[in-house]
């Protein structure tokens, strides 16, 4: 989707890596925890729960006050169409090819809107950063996350990384399209697999119920909202989203170019190689998770992950080309989830066995996947 400066390219993929660690994720999930996640879920349609809290989260920017963003939302499933297209054709992979067959002329119309809509978001959110930022010598990663006056977003740390001459426009660019595009429908795939498991295991729900009836009633405050500290302490509904993960990564599989040669095993991988790693079925080596249909949330029980490699589980991918935003991604998760349970039961409708896939870029269904709400008596507001 992007190509540019490696060196750009890392410097601003360790800012935004330093951004998104958890010691100031608090700060930038504010808009999508508070003040009533619920409702963020209740008046958006599934496909669309990615990007406005993305953008007004990440970005700074509201995404539904962009005159683009609806172009942008179309854009961006032609844009995986065609990625996919191209993977799945090796006689695509050559530039020459692609241009040949007006495929490149094709896939450039869809990218220009993107990238526009991009620079929209940069170019908007620069302006308020140099209005709120008066001297640059006093900015911080870490007074900017403490400062409760002003809310900070990931794109300022890139901002002043710009004004310090760390990264060029093109580099932030760059880190935005990552985020965005790799953020788009990962999310509401992920929830949506986790409400089909939970729907048809009543008792991992009603465990995940009871704890967080558990940590309400360790507030000081009963008013008090959901914070960050909250969702930290909710160790079960951790082990059901990666159990969940494992059985429905979002991203089914991601391609690494060798960088040197190679062996895998006995058998010579050269430079350059496109290597693909199917990492849905990666998650099912019954070696490694036995009976590996069945959801058991247990399999991230402490004793259970040490014996394994951390390179078996790998549902945002791993090492220096891991996905920065999975610290957000499982905070959004449990955003979602903790507003669904506090106010429904999860009732199956779609069974697991009546699944069809469809090739893609993000992991997809042929038909929607149905679950039924059922209203939990009582005030859950809080």
């Amino acid at each position: 989707m992007v190509r540019g400066n490696a060196i750009s390219k890392q410097k601003g993929r360790t800012i935004a890596s330093n951004v998104l660690h958890a010691a100031i994720a608090s700060p930038l999930v504010d808009p999508v925890i508070s003040p009533n996640p619920f409702a963020m879920l209740a008046n958006a349609p599934m496909d669309q729960l990615d990007g406005p809290e993305i953008n007004e989260t990440a970005m700074g920017i509201k995404l539904d006050s962009m005159t683009m963003a609806n172009e942008y939302r179309s854009r961006i499933e032609g844009i995986g169409t065609m990625l996919l297209e191209r993977l799945m054709n090796p006689w695509l992979f050559e530039d020459f090819n692609y241009k040949l067959t007006g495929l490149q002329a094709k896939f450039n119309k869809l990218l220009q809107p993107v990238h526009a809509f991009t620079r929209s978001i940069i170019q908007q959110r620069r302006e308020l950063f140099h209005q709120n930022v008066r001297n640059l010598g006093d900015f911080s990663e870490e007074n900017i996350y403490t400062n409760i006056k002003q809310r900070y977003a990931m794109l300022d740390t890139l901002l002043a990384a710009e004004a310090k001459e760390q990264i060029d426009e093109e580099g932030i660019r760059e880190e935005v399209d990552t985020f965005m595009f790799e953020g788009h429908d990962t999310t509401s795939a992920a929830i949506i697999f986790t409400l089909l498991l939970i729907a048809h295991s009543p008792e991992v729900q009603e465990r995940l119920y009871d704890e967080l009836q558990q940590v309400a009633l360790s507030r000081t405050n009963p008013e008090e909202e959901f914070s960050q500290r909250y969702y930290n302490e909710l160790k079960y509904m951790d082990m059901v989203l990666k159990e969940s993960l494992r059985l429905y990564p979002p991203v089914p599989f991601i391609s690494r170019n060798i960088s040197e040669d190679t062996y895998f095993g006995d058998r010579l991988v050269p430079k350059d190689t496109l290597f693909n790693v199917h990492i849905f079925d990666l998650h099912r080596d019954p070696a490694v998770f036995p009976d590996p249909e069945r959801f058991d949330p247990d399999r991230f029980l402490p004793e259970n992950v040490e014996r394994r490699s951390p390179y078996a589980y790998v549902p945002f991918s791993a090492g220096p080309r891991n996905c920065i935003g999975q610290r957000f991604a499982i905070l959004e998760l449990k955003t979602v989830l903790t507003a669904i349970l506090k106010n429904f039961r999860v009732l199956p409708v779609t069974k697991r066995e009546e699944i069809i896939f469809v090739a893609d870029l993000i992991l997809r269904t042929k038909d929607p996947i149905m679950v039924k709400f059922e209203h939990r008596p009582g005030d859950h507001s809080n």
